[in-house]
């Protein structure tokens, strides 16, 4: 019959000689084993080693870990130089139960014959202690919340970390904010696509977000680029109003994802100041919407007329069709559905440069001389804003309750969260409550100085916006093959603050432009 095998764990959170040095922890527990006639493996030593520290971020008992399904008995002089978390003792115990190994001390605390019944009672006191720490951790993080203080981690885009108060906080980065709140003005006020803004910024050198995050903390740069997907996120994440935000329930961590924290009153957590006003984030996030063609289709603006021209006889899009011979443009807008064998109506190929003035000039026409407005909503007045946040706040907080045990702490939070809410959103729908409009502000440019101020992206999306619409017709096959604008019809339905009342719109139109005189006068 072979010896028991023993492994002997010797643990020291100051090297001393006293009385649980380790060479006093040794010689205890190889007499213990001696007396038994046990076979010891190997001595496994964690000096200057905490008893709280996590079992695997200690070197001698990752060594033990590693060795335990060799083992029959796990030997320490003392029940505290295993841990001095009941948590962590009681993995040891599990793990040491998995092995068939058994956890004995050389005081006799732990032995043979009590081992198994000491894992049933430490494990109660295990999940027990797990329940405490969970609920300080907790506990913390609210207190940290309510002060308004950063939780860890890297700050944001647009905003840096400062130390106030015995404490982190977040504020304003001044030259990564000009940089999303310049982009989000761009976007708004200029026409300008995410694809345009990300190429400018590359051009100009702008650190990205993580270059940036590594300069500032005096790391090297690893030259990384900008992408539409990370200027995206910026612009549209909650974080960007200065709230603490979180994933919604079941979806992965990203912007389109990340909901406000709440807190008791269903109220988001405000831990920093605003990176983007509310009137500004609200806008953005819908004029991306409104100019969205659905996720993964291509998107360029290289062309004035993208999504503008239709063909006359399928009514589909025509694209524009690049060339250029010795420095001349010789640049086409060609419909697909009439090319080669497979066209299925006669081609239609008409010429770009030709084209593209012809929209320009019918547009400034009938549109230039009006004062541009750009839609927003303002802050004092804003319910649907705040109905809509409510709504989203109550869908997200009922997503958790599910999730959760019914009557447990972390329930009735969110049942009282979702209270608060209820109650919220009850005095927003009533008679009382401010009534929903939008607001179109002037901009201080006519429409023609807009349009000479953009670039070809920016004036695509004013178009677009415009709801112009470029009608081509077949060349005849006796006709000269040179541009003629009779083979085009231009339409336009006109911005949703014309359409809403063009009578109005054309009166003050002529009012600015006599007001203009006047001053000329």
């Amino acid at each position: 019959m072979r010896p028991k095998t023993v492994i002997i764990y010797v643990r020291l959170s100051r090297d001393s000689d006293t009385s649980t040095s380790v060479a006093s922890q040794t010689a205890a527990c190889e007499a213990y084993a001696a007396q038994r006639g046990w076979r010891v493996l190997f001595i496994a030593e964690d000096v200057d080693v905490s008893g709280a520290s996590r079992l695997e971020n200690r070197e001698g008992m990752a060594r033990v870990l590693a060795a335990l399904e060799e083992a029959d008995y796990l030997i320490a002089a003392k029940l505290d130089r295993y841990a001095r978390s009941v948590l962590e003792f009681s993995r040891l115990l599990r793990a040491a139960d998995g092995c068939e190994a058994v956890l004995i001390t050389a005081d006799g605390a732990l032995n043979p014959d009590t081992s198994r019944f000491m894992v049933n009672l430490l494990s109660s006191f295990a999940e027990y202690e797990r329940d405490v720490i969970k609920a300080r951790i907790t506990a913390s993080k609210e207190h940290l919340r309510s002060v308004g203080r950063w939780l860890g981690g890297a700050a944001p885009y647009g905003y840096k970390l400062i130390k106030r108060d015995g404490g982190t906080y977040l504020d304003i980065d001044p030259e990564a904010a000009a940089i999303v709140r310049d982009c989000a003005e761009k976007l708004i006020k200029h026409g300008a696509s995410l694809t345009g803004l990300m190429y400018d910024l590359n051009a100009r050198g702008v650190l990205s977000p993580a270059d940036h995050a590594r300069q500032r903390d005096g790391r090297k740069t690893r030259g990384t680029k900008w992408s539409t997907g990370t200027l995206r996120d910026l612009l549209i994440t909650p974080a960007a109003r200065g709230w603490l935000c979180q994933a919604a329930p079941d979806k992965p961590r990203s912007a389109l994802n990340l909901v406000p924290v709440l807190d008791a009153k269903g109220e988001p957590h405000r831990i920093g100041p605003e990176l983007l006003d509310a009137d500004t984030w609200t806008t953005v996030r819908e004029v991306l919407e409104r100019r969205s063609l659905g996720r993964g289709t291509a998107r360029t603006g290289k062309a004035l007329l993208l999504h503008v021209v239709a063909c006359s006889e399928c009514a589909g899009p025509m694209y524009r069709q690049k060339r250029t011979v010795n420095g001349i443009n010789y640049s086409t807008y060609v419909c697909k559905n009439g090319v080669g064998k497979t066209g299925i109506h006669p081609s239609n190929i008409v010429q770009a440069s030709g084209l593209d003035g012809q929209v320009e000039s019918e547009f400034l026409k009938r549109y230039g001389r009006f004062g541009l407005l750009i839609e927003v909503t303002t802050g004092g007045q804003d319910v649907s804003r705040e109905i809509h946040e409510t709504e989203q706040s109550l869908d997200n907080l009922s997503g958790n309750l599910a999730a959760l045990p019914a009557g447990g702490r972390s329930a009735q939070t969110v049942i009282g969260q979702i209270t608060a809410l209820e109650e919220k959103l009850a005095t927003l729908l009533s008679a009382d409550a401010v009534p929903t409009r939008t607001e179109w502000v002037r901009t201080g440019q006519t429409i023609a100085d807009a349009w000479a101020a953009r670039e070809t992206e920016g004036r695509n999306a004013m178009l677009r916006e415009f709801g112009a619409v470029a009608t081509v017709t077949p060349l005849p096959k006796t006709a000269e093959r040179r541009f003629s604008e009779r083979r085009a019809s231009v339409a336009f339905e006109g911005p949703l603050w014309f359409q809403h009342d063009p009578v109005a719109t054309e009166l003050a139109a002529i009012a600015d432009i006599e007001s203009e005189q006047q001053k000329a006068a």
